[in-house]
């Protein structure tokens, strides 16, 4: 099956929208986990916020890093602190061991990502929503 024909995405375009704003790394991956974060269930995406001083972090803590487990895949955002460049990796995972870790450029990053959502989206109805805020912003 072509990567077109699964659920009639343009994994093209999703790939394209989800690294739009790369150039500002630090906005792009705060709108990009906040809508993650919004989106998909809690199992799936952890979210990694600067913490205080002796521990703990706040809600509204600056966000260094975001992992998203789809299957056995993990596709993780991090930055050392604000500011700084993000590092994309994707992880292959079985049973809990990790197999291998690639570090990727954001368009490999994100064109893996879209093609591991639009697999998600064919199991589960709220990354449908994900994808259609992602591929039709405009759209009510």
């Amino acid at each position: 099956m072509t990567a077109g024909g699964m659920s009639g995405w343009d994994l093209a375009a999703l790939a394209a929208r989800l690294r739009r704003d790369s150039d500002d790394l630090s906005s792009y991956a705060g709108l990009l986990i906040t809508m993650l974060a919004d989106s998909l269930p809690l199992e799936v995406v952890r979210v990694d916020r600067k913490t205080r001083l002796f521990g703990g972090a706040r809600s509204d803590a600056p966000v260094l890093g975001i992992a998203v487990q789809l299957g056995d895949r993990r596709f993780t955002l991090r930055r050392k602190a604000v500011g700084q460049p993000v590092t994309a990796q994707v992880r292959l995972e079985s049973g809990g061991v990790v197999l291998r870790t690639e570090t990727v450029g954001m368009d490999v990053w994100s064109h893996d990502l879209a093609e591991a959502l639009v697999r998600h989206a064919q199991a589960h109805a709220a990354t449908v929503e994900l994808l259609q805020r992602l591929t039709l912003p405009d759209q009510p």
